[in-house]
């Protein structure tokens, strides 16, 4: 398979509470949803509407969120040798790939 690096820019879909409340949309599977005269967020599971999902808790601490979208056991690949840990927390490993990937593979452990 062909490597291809792209640069995107990515945008949150944003809306005032009133106008959520209104128009109360499905958010897809992780996409989130930012009332920005509040500054909460939902992220979407792709069934509920947007009046059912529970605000995401801005009281968690970073741990606690680095756990939700960084499970252990999560794979990530990044382009540098630097460990995924440094900026995200956690204990990661890295992952030798069988290739000659300029590629490097961090599996979270704890």
């Amino acid at each position: 398979m062909a490597e291809k690096e792209v640069n995107v820019k990515v945008r949150l879909r944003t809306d005032s509470a009133v106008n959520w409340l209104t128009k109360n949309p499905v958010l897809l599977k992780g996409e989130v949803g930012v009332e920005d005269d509040t500054g909460r967020i939902k992220i979407g599971n792709g069934k509920s509407s947007w009046a059912v999902l529970p605000y995401f808790a801005v009281e968690m601490r970073k741990q606690e969120i680095i756990d939700c979208f960084f499970p252990v056991g999560t794979v990530r690949v990044t382009a540098e040798e630097s460990n995924p840990g440094d900026s995200l927390g956690g204990e990661w490993e890295q992952i030798r790939a069988e290739d000659a990937s300029t590629l490097f593979y961090w599996e979270r452990k704890k």
